[in-house]
């Protein structure tokens, strides 16, 4: 390196080493749309799996100003949806430290402002989860467009179906204890009940 006059004149090796590392240091950016269906275990999946990656996770809330009905506007319930989501993710992110962006974004064309926004926010893939039989995070006719016409690289997540919890005093759960013993074990515990 040497000084001309007042500016410092570096050999060409020593920029390109530079831009080098520069792009290998790049981190992954992830986009997290969502429009309706919010789902703290899907969210948790998403920011365990953006700690993995050692990705920034941008979660977008794509709020439709127009109804499926024709009606324009913003229905409240969307609006609090919204609010919801990105506070969730903010606080799973902060608790596990994974970068994060948030925006919320009006739109009228859903799916556009998917493919907008991921060029524009230079997003490197699109996280999408699904469930069984549920919407989560996004609607179904948007996961079909997606996988039909993907933006970008597309991460999926399929979680299991949330099995309901018995309550543990619950007839049903005594039966299915009570067949799932050994018949020794089935003798003693009729034994032990009183006669009638």
């Amino acid at each position: 390196m040497k000084r001309k006059g007042k500016r410092i004149v570096r050999p060409a090796g020593e920029i390109r080493a530079f831009r080098v590392q520069e792009r290998t240091m790049k981190t992954a950016r992830w986009l997290l749309p969502f429009t309706c269906g919010v789902d703290m275990q899907a969210i948790d999946a998403v920011v365990r799996l953006a700690e993995e990656g050692d990705a920034t996770l941008v979660a977008v809330s794509l709020v439709s100003t127009q109804d499926p009905s024709g009606s324009k506007g913003v229905r409240l319930e969307h609006l609090q949806q919204s609010k919801d989501f990105l506070e969730a993710v903010k606080w799973k992110a902060l608790r596990l430290g994974v970068p994060l962006e948030e925006r919320e974004v009006y739109t009228v064309d859903v799916m556009q402002s998917m493919t907008t926004l991921v060029q524009e926010l230079c997003c490197d893939a699109l996280v999408l989860v699904s469930r069984s039989e549920r919407e989560v995070l996004l609607r179904r006719s948007q996961l079909k467009r997606l996988f039909e016409c993907p933006p970008t690289r597309l991460l999926m997540l399929r979680l299991a179906a949330q099995v309901e919890h018995v309550p543990a005093g619950h007839p049903g759960t005594r039966i299915l204890t009570w067949l799932a013993g050994t018949p020794r074990t089935r003798e003693k515990q009729f034994s032990k009940r009183k006669p009638i």
